[in-house]
């Protein structure tokens, strides 16, 4: 049997082949820029979360300070509960909340306000309880219960949690483009996230000048859930310690 004859590439097929390697070479860069385009859209969106959630953690420490420099602070009884009747949207359910009557005494006059802290059971066991309350001086109708003047904190706590875990995602994202090494990561994602919890906490120690630093974990109820975040910070680098010493 003759031998085959080796195929000598034509100008055309040079081309096409040619046109082919550079359309792949596009559409492998568009996917590119557009994987480098949605992860500066997360960072930049968890930048926006970011700032409401410090947003927040400002207003908690503001609002702190002011009721432990310039309220005073009294014991008060529980001494009732309203009802509170609301129906969905759509109608298609009602709900029933509770919220407490809390009576306290000052200069001699008897007072009450309505908590905010609304219960989906009835508080009957409640009633009688002794509770810590803000009170301003210059207007003893005006009051708020201890453990529920820190209500922005909360919802720091809340939002924080989300721009942490969406950061995370967009710096991954650009990191695998650049190159993603045990060092890059502990640097951008795991120490800043950290550090931050760190930062916040301190925070909002600032807003009870009068207390140790233990007390800020009984006396703001958001620093719990920086506490867990920084936590799983810590977690998610043991982890990230382990993996990147089995992958060597």
């Amino acid at each position: 049997m003759g031998k085959k004859k080796k195929h000598i590439q034509t100008d055309k097929e040079k081309i096409f082949q040619e046109e082919a390697a550079r359309k792949r070479k596009e559409l492998a860069e568009t996917k590119r820029l557009k994987r480098v385009k949605d992860a500066w859209w997360l960072v930049g969106f968890a930048c926006v979360l970011f700032a409401l959630s410090l947003g927040f953690t400002v207003w908690t420490v503001a609002r702190m300070h002011n009721f432990e420099t310039n309220y005073l602070t009294v014991s008060g009884a529980v001494s009732d509960y309203k009802v509170h009747h609301g129906t969905a949207t759509n109608g298609n359910y009602s709900r029933t909340t509770y919220t407490l009557v809390i009576s306290y005494t000052v200069g001699g006059h008897e007072y009450e306000f309505l908590d905010t802290v609304a219960y989906r059971v009835r508080p009957t066991d409640m009633i009688g309880t002794m509770t810590e309350i803000y009170v301003n001086p210059l207007n003893p109708e005006k009051a708020k219960k201890v453990t529920t003047a820190d209500d922005p904190s909360i919802v720091s706590a809340i939002i924080f949690p989300f721009s942490a875990v969406i950061y995370t995602l967009g710096v991954l994202l650009l990191l695998q483009e650049k190159g993603s090494s045990f060092i890059k990561r502990l640097l951008r994602i795991w120490l800043p996230v950290f550090l931050w919890c760190v930062i916040s906490v301190l925070l909002f120690w600032t807003g009870l000048p009068d207390d140790r630093f233990s007390a800020v974990f009984t006396r703001v109820e958001g620093v719990i859930g920086y506490a867990v975040v920084g936590g799983v910070a810590i977690l998610a680098l043991l982890i990230d310690v382990i993996i990147s010493k089995k992958s060597r």
